[in-house]
Parts: C-alpha cells; structure tokens; sequence
C-alpha cells in the first residue's frame, strides 16, 4: 500500500510552471479509495485529488494520484536483504508542465497590477509561441492601449496623441516615443494590411513593449527618473 498524502497544510509536487519539485499548500482535498469483487479476484485501489498553488511562483493547479491493486511491482530492499511489494502509483498535473518559453519571470505575476493587460500579454505570448506573428503584432498595440490608459493617458486620443502625451508626462523620452511609434505603426500595419513581420523584426517589437511595461508599469518609474540615475560623465583633469 502507498502512504496517504495529506490533505491540508503543504507538501512537494511537481509544478507545471516551475517544471520541478516545489513545496505546495493545499487548498482542497477529495479522496476515492475503491473496491471491486467478481467472483474470481478482489481488486482495491484510491485516487487522490489535490489542489495545489505553489509556494514559489504562486500558480495554482491540479493534482492526481492513483494506485490499484492490479499494478504491483516487487524491490528488493538492501537494508533488509528481502524484496518488498510497491503498489505502482500514478501521478497526473493539469495544467501539463510547461514548454520551455522566453516569456521574462515578472509576466507570470503581472495579474497584480492589472488583470486586462495581463491576459492580453498572455495571449501575445501565445499567439508568438504559436508563430502567428500578425496576432501577436496588433496584440502588442493593443497592450500598448491598455499600459497608457493604466498611465492616466486621455483614452479618447487617437494612438499618435497618446504617445505624445507620454512624452508630455515624463513616461518616455523623445527616442523612446518613436520606437513605441514604430510598434503602434506595425500593429496598424498588422490589423489593416496583413502585414507580418519575421521572427528577428517582432522580436525587436516585444523587446520595446516589455522594456517600458518593466519600467513605467511595474516599477513606475518616469523616463526622467531613470535619466537620473545615469552617473554623470567624469570632468577632465586640468592640463598642467
């Protein structure tokens, strides 16, 4: 028989987004342990339900276990010296772990500081992993829409003016404004002409969008600010 995994407080299951080992709480149980006679064989088993959110990067997912009595497997114990019998388990995660991706850590936590603009980025991601680089460019345009409206930005402008009154406001300076035209462009370019990049140039594209989501949305910091901080250029030694 196989030892019962608790059912409240916390323990270590495999986590689809970490792909590994994590320490887990437990935030619901629900055991079915079974029997089953005919008139030949008695057959037993249980399977295990967990909902599980890891103590890592926060996600919550499902979790089976299993085990019957037909699956049985036989080890032989060194300490002892004799062969013991193991009920074969199996275990089962829904989600499924992960692929690997190039999505950066703080998009997986980015739900805390907006919902919208999480679940547009999301789909941006997918749309990229999927190659459908059309979807992708008008999804970076459209997060781009949701960050400036998050920034205080007059809705209500054409995309143009909303850059311009992030230029206004201290979010982005002169350069910066004109690679976010860049994207606005492609996204437009996109939705009404079919255009779609290659893989480098959309690459190029989320890099601009991610940089100032980073800065201006998570860490709410002004493109002034950051100017800031750059140290200032060494003067010259006077010449003797």
């Amino acid at each position: 028989m196989t030892d019962e995994t608790p059912t409240s407080g916390r323990f270590k299951a495999h986590c689809p987004r970490c792909n590994g080992e994590r320490n887990c709480d437990i935030h619901g149980a629900f055991d079915q342990p079974w029997e089953h006679d005919d008139d030949e064989h008695h057959t037993n088993g249980r399977v295990e339900h967990r909902l599980l959110q890891c103590l890592g990067c926060e996600t919550v997912f499902y979790w089976r276990l299993s085990w019957d009595s037909e699956g049985v497997d036989f080890r032989y114990n060194r300490r002892t010296g004799q062969e013991e019998m193991f009920y074969e388990v199996s275990r089962l995660t829904f989600p499924a772990p992960e692929k690997e991706s190039d999505r950066p850590d703080w998009s997986w936590t980015l739900h805390k500081v907006d919902m919208t603009l999480s679940a547009i980025m999301s789909e941006v991601y997918a749309a990229s992993e999927a190659r459908s680089f059309i979807l992708a460019s008008v999804g970076l345009r459209t997060a781009l829409d949701r960050m400036t409206e998050l920034l205080g930005v007059d809705p209500d402008l054409p995309m143009v003016g909303k850059v311009k009154a992030l230029v206004a406001n201290g979010w982005v300076g002169e350069s910066e404004a004109q690679t976010l035209d860049v994207v606005m462009n492609a996204g437009n370019a996109a939705a009404h002409r079919a255009w779609s990049p290659i893989e480098e140039e959309f690459k190029k594209l989320l890099e601009v969008v991610e940089q100032f989501l980073l800065r201006a949305i998570i860490t709410g910091k002004r493109s002034l600010e950051v100017a800031a901080n750059i140290p200032k250029r060494p003067g010259r030694a006077p010449k003797p």
